[in-house]
Parts: C-alpha cells; sequence; structure tokens
C-alpha cells in the first residue's frame, strides 16, 4: 500500500508543477524567481509593448520637488503634470508603512513590490522621507511631490507612436552594488535585486489582457554609495558587469524580455567630492560602457549647479534634463 501511495504523490507532484508553471512560477529548470511573465489567460492578440526599468539609488528615486522652481523657464514640473500616454508601475506616494524606509539601512524590512501599482507618469514616484529631512525641501513638499528620472523620460515617451509606454521602477537611497550584510544592495540575487524582477513579472502579468510587456531597457543610476569606499569602489567594474550580464539573463529566462542583449544605460556620478572615490568609480562606468555591448552612458557633469540643498541630488531641472538624456540614450541603442 505504501508503494502505491508514492507512485500516485509523483506524477500528481509533477502534474501540480506543470500547473504552477503555465501560472508563471518558478520551475526547477527555470528561473530562479518566483514568477515569470507568462500566464495562460494572456490575451493572444494582445499588442507588443515595449517596458523600461528604472532602477539604482536616491538619483533614480529622485529628491526633486514640483517645488523647487515655481516659475520661469525652467519650471518644468507642477503639481497636476500627468503625461497620460505613460503608465508607471511602482511605488507611489508614501503610505504608513513604507515613509522613512527608503534608505539601504531600512528598506530590508520593506517588500517594496508588495505596494506596487500602476499609475500614470506623474509626480509622487520620488523620495518617500521627505518629512525627516524638512531641511533639503521647499517648504510645504510631500511625498506626492517628489520625482525622478522618469518623469522627464515619460515626458517624451508620451509624444511618441503608438502613444502606449511603460515604466517599472524601484530605486533605493544609499544602495550599493557591492554587496553587504547589514543593509539593502543591488547584487544580483540579492532582496532587492529579486524584489524588482518580481515587480517586473508582476507589471507584465497584471496587463496581460491588454498588452504584452517586454523589458526594453534599464536605466541604472548608481554608484554614488560605492564610492564612498575604496574597496567599493575598485570592485565597481566587475559588479557592474556581474549586474548587467545578471539582469540581461534572468528577463530573458523569465520570458520577459526578447532581445539577448537588453539595452543598458548607466547614468555617470558626479565628480563630487562628497563622494571620495568617484573617479574610480566614474571610470568603471566608462569602461563598461566601452567594453559590454549595447550599453551607454549618460553624462551628469553639467547638472552640478542644479542640485537641491544637501548638494548630492538633482533638483526639478536636473532630474528633468535627465530624463530627457535617457530618453535620447535608449532610442539610438533600440
Amino acid at each position: 500500500m505504501r508503494k502505491v501511495g508514492v507512485a500516485f504523490r509523483q506524477p500528481t507532484l509533477r502534474l501540480l508543477c506543470s500547473i504552477v508553471c503555465l501560472w508563471g512560477l518558478a520551475c526547477a529548470s527555470g528561473s530562479s524567481f518566483a514568477q515569470h511573465c507568462l500566464a495562460v489567460d494572456a490575451n493572444p492578440s494582445a499588442p507588443v509593448r515595449k517596458l523600461f526599468v528604472i532602477a539604482g539609488q536616491s538619483n533614480a528615486v529622485g529628491l526633486a520637488s514640483v517645488r523647487d522652481i515655481t516659475s520661469g523657464p525652467n519650471n518644468y514640473v507642477e503639481e497636476d503634470t500627468v503625461f497620460p500616454n505613460v503608465k508607471i508601475y511602482g511605488v507611489f506616494n508614501a503610505g504608513p508603512e513604507i515613509a522613512g524606509k527608503d534608505d539601504a539601512t531600512h528598506s530590508s524590512t520593506v517588500s517594496w513590490s508588495r505596494f506596487a501599482s500602476w499609475q500614470v507618469a506623474r509626480p509622487g514616484f520620488g523620495y518617500k522621507n521627505v518629512t525627516h529631512y524638512p531641511q533639503y525641501f521647499p517648504q510645504g513638499s510631500g511625498a506626492q511631490d517628489m520625482f525622478g528620472p522618469e518623469l522627464y523620460f515619460a515626458r517624451y515617451l508620451n509624444d511618441r507612436p503608438p502613444k502606449d509606454h511603460y515604466i517599472v521602477k524601484l530605486a533605493v537611497s544609499n544602495t550599493s552594488l557591492n554587496p553587504t550584510t547589514n543593509a539593502d544592495s543591488w547584487s544580483p540575487g540579492g532582496r532587492l535585486y529579486k524584489e524588482l524582477m518580481k515587480m517586473i513579472a508582476e507589471a507584465h502579468n497584471s496587463k496581460r489582457t491588454e498588452v504584452n510587456l517586454k523589458v526594453a531597457g534599464i536605466f541604472f543610476m548608481q554608484g554614488e554609495t560605492d564610492a564612498m569606499h575604496k574597496e567599493w569602489a575598485r570592485n565597481y567594474e566587475k559588479n557592474l558587469k556581474e549586474f548587467v550580464q545578471r539582469f540581461r539573463e534572468d528577463v530573458q529566462s523569465m520570458t520577459c524580455a526578447e532581445a539577448k542583449n537588453v539595452p543598458v544605460v548607466l547614468g555617470r556620478i558626479q565628480n563630487n567630492s562628497a563622494w571620495v572615490h568617484a573617479k574610480i568609480v566614474r571610470l568603471a562606468q566608462q569602461k563598461v560602457a566601452r567594453d559590454v555591448p549595447h550599453v551607454s552612458i549618460v553624462n551628469t557633469d553639467d547638472l552640478s549647479g542644479w542640485l537641491d540643498k544637501s548638494g548630492l541630488h538633482f533638483n526639478e531641472y536636473g532630474q528633468a534634463q535627465l530624463g530627457k538624456r535617457v530618453y535620447q540614450a535608449f532610442f539610438p541603442l533600440l
């Protein structure tokens, strides 16, 4: 009787595994991630659309406020700025469970993917710790006012045919690329990296009846934290190459992308004295952009006059220009 029971359970488990795979969950022979960009009830006639990914640390998060500049030709963003042809899947605004936790030392307690949702492109996908640092922001600024490069990237996507565009964003301040034990990092396979992969799959699957989303590129604005530590800075070239390679492999194995070498755009960190080993990291970024196929870099040095009061983060004008450059970098690659 025991043998009969075992013989019955094994095929049953295989059948269940097959069903699970069809629903987009990981199988032993596939990706190690919990989800794939696959669903049995997807619309076979849904049009294919590009899905862009934005990740990194504080200047990817966005500490720009709509209140930074309120008049004149450089007033690029206001409270009611909306780009209706672009949808963003990410963490919008700051509820009580996440407010103040968008920092590498605190974010490891947050399952960011649980708070992600689709919103039309607008301010509110930026920094969520505003109330803890009022000295850096215009009076009255809140999380709903904050934005990063996603907003002006969306501004240019908005006018581009087919006028139906999609972005996934996950960024956390002070995160490194070097693996750490006491803080979140972007080390491939780590917790934060897995959260990003989960959000990419969820973005795809949640839109499966309308569009077939395929990752078309990632903008990675990161490196300032690594430039604070000499050893991390020296490891940056190796770590960045591994990140690019792993990201490309994973979005393909999860069936979230069609191209083998998904385009990567890097934001060059500024040569700011606050990051004592910035020169090493900047050189590493240049080498990766030169040596790895379909990787490009956007310069930010001329935006040093457009920072917030901390002197570290791009303000409204700086982020608008960064978003524009991301757009210009992507489409020649594509």
